[in-house]
């Protein structure tokens, strides 16, 4: 029987600073991209509409709804978003960190 000492016993390793910023910016970049296609989606959602109705659509319009769908995206992304930033992180963070959290 191997015994352990009493300092270790129910601690779980401890990750090294540069671990915890390998994950930090894992997932941004995770959230940064989910926030891209996020974006994407909006934007081709948005190009489905009729242009033609009641109200006639400016340049300035166009551009003012490209930019509120970039911050709509952006927030989505922050929050809880669609999964596609915790799925990937997920997967990658297993890749790429030997003692991810789980």
């Amino acid at each position: 029987m191997e015994s352990k000492p009493i300092a270790t016993i129910g601690l779980k390793p401890r990750a090294d600073a540069a671990d915890n910023v390998k994950e930090a910016k894992l997932h941004k970049a995770c959230t940064d991209f989910e926030a891209i296609i996020l974006r994407q989606m909006l934007k081709l959602m948005r190009d489905t509409v009729p242009k033609d109705g009641l109200f006639p659509q400016s340049h300035a319009t166009e551009m003012y709804q490209g930019m509120h769908d970039a911050a709509l995206a952006d927030n989505l992304a922050q929050g809880k978003g669609m999964g596609f930033g915790d799925l990937l992180f997920r997967q990658l963070s297993g890749q790429i960190l030997p003692y991810s959290k789980k």
